[in-house]
């Protein structure tokens, strides 16, 4: 069982035990840790109650006996504690965080560089989360890569970079996370290894077979030679019939109008190729191929059709399989949230105006847990989740949630919270109503940074009450 955020029992006490030097250190970032989750923000001013935390913050984050590195070792460490599950999925990821407004004060910082607009200074992120096969548990991070390009380092072409051995390219993270992964979980929980187009690498198919309880699921990038057949991977596919049919509810987006998509799914085994440049002994590996193709009759102009094709480890020989693998692989859209709940629109860390590059790793390592942990709030709307509030919030918040209840609720039944009292859910409900969500159905469950806004705005409204109510209520 997961525990929350809460004043008075923390999710994050006993944290960082034993991972920095010093035991202060331990409850210092336990504190910005809680710090960072209430006030919702990576900005140092705004994540600190009182300026003896401020101080506290800066000091910690100009530490050079505390590195980034211990405060993922706790939030391993945690994430291992947290599984209860026999299977879960390894969600893993690249972003890239921007700092063209302090570049000037973090020039020639060895722990920062150029992003992919090379004028641009800034760093990476390659986390993995761990979440359950529903993707409605987060259990934490597994392994987070935080990193950054060399100013004068050669580009590609100079470096002949398709030459290179696998463990001499950045596109090594891939290979490096599952592994990490794979050693840091526990060893009799099996593990799916998830990535998008970037981590379609031959060399991490061959590596990973050779784990223990460990598959990789990921999407197609490039149109494999394979052994027999018609000898390309999409062809293959394409001759495969159509196993099964299923609708698809897509949301709306910059490119595309809100419609129910008609899939068709096709599978089939093959025997994959390895690349021209590849060095290992494996000259070819066996896997199973799933395609889920949009065939709806009417699309509206200049709007793509849904297609994915994937490639897994996993034994794919029934339509069962091949469906359950696409769900899986639709779960990868957490990482996706993640990082939007980390940036402008969430902890806005790339707003920070710390001027160095080791300090802002630090930041990010912490910002990575506390965005997790709100998160985990609109997942137990989702799943509608009947454990106890008191999990996160404690008796003056529930009390502040009951109030707030005849505030957000309307008049309709349909605007009514369907939840149990005092429960997750229902804790949630309210949240995303603070967080202007509509309540009705027919629009959809609140996103990500609906619930942290609603979240924000319940922890404003707490410090005033906590304020009038303290000889009312008694911890």
């Amino acid at each position: 069982m997961l525990y929350f955020y809460s004043m008075i029992d923390s999710y994050f006490t006993g944290f960082y035990d034993n991972v920095f030097p010093d035991k202060r250190i331990d409850k210092r970032v336990e504190k910005i840790s809680q710090e960072l989750v209430h006030f919702g923000s990576a900005i140092v001013n705004v994540a600190s109650s009182s300026h003896t935390s401020k101080t506290g913050f800066y000091r910690f984050l100009m530490n050079k006996r505390a590195d980034y590195t211990n405060i993922l070792a706790g939030s391993f460490r945690k994430c291992r504690e947290n599984i209860d599950q026999e299977h879960v999925l390894c969600i893993q990821d690249t972003t890239e965080f921007n700092y063209a407004s302090t570049a000037a004060k973090l020039e020639n910082d060895p722990d920062i560089g150029p992003t992919t607009k090379k004028e641009v200074a800034g760093l990476f992120c390659h986390p993995t989360i761990v979440c359950d096969t529903e993707g409605k548990t987060i259990y934490g991070l597994a392994s987070a890569s935080i990193y950054n390009r060399g100013w004068r380092q050669k580009d590609k072409y100079q470096r002949a970079y398709k030459t290179l051995p696998i463990d001499q390219k950045e596109s090594f993270r891939w290979l490096e996370s599952a592994r990490l992964s794979r050693k840091r979980l526990p060893e009799n929980v099996a593990l799916t290894i998830i990535g998008d187009r970037e981590s379609d690498i031959y060399d991490e198919f061959a590596e990973v077979t050779s784990y223990p309880k460990t598959e990789v699921l990921v999407r197609s990038r490039t149109d494999r030679n394979i052994v027999g057949g018609s000898g390309k991977l999409y062809n293959e596919l394409e001759n495969q019939p159509v196993s099964e049919t299923y609708s698809l509810q897509l949301p709306s987006n910059k490119s595309r109008d809100k419609r129910l998509a008609k899939m068709e799914v096709r599978f089939c085994k093959v025997k994959v190729k390895a690349p021209l440049r590849y060095t290992g002994s494996q000259k070819s590996i066996s896997l199973y191929a799933v395609e889920a193709r949009e065939v709806t009759p009417e699309v509206p102009a200049g709007q793509d059709r849904v297609l994915w094709r994937l490639l897994t480890t996993h034994a794919v020989e029934d339509a069962n399989k091949a469906l359950q693998c696409i769900q899986w692989y639709k779960n990868r859209w957490l990482i996706e949230e993640l990082f939007r709940v980390i940036k402008s629109k969430g902890f806005r860390i790339e707003s920070s105006q710390l001027g160095s590059g080791a300090a802002i790793k630090k930041l990010t390592a912490l910002v990575l847990e506390a965005a997790l942990h709100t998160m985990r709030l609109k997942l137990a709307l989702q799943k509608k989740d009947q454990d106890k509030a008191s999990l996160i919030f404690n008796q003056k918040q529930l009390a502040l949630l009951s109030i707030l209840l005849k505030k957000v609720e309307g008049k309709t039944a349909k605007q009514k919270n369907p939840y149990i009292k005092d429960t997750l859910a229902w804790a949630a409900w309210i949240i995303a109503r603070l967080g202007k969500w509509t309540g009705y159905k027919s629009h959809g469950p609140p996103g990500y940074i609906t619930m942290k806004n609603g979240y924000d705005k319940f922890n404003s409204q707490f410090e005033v009450f906590e304020l009038l109510s303290k000889d009312v209520y008694k911890d």
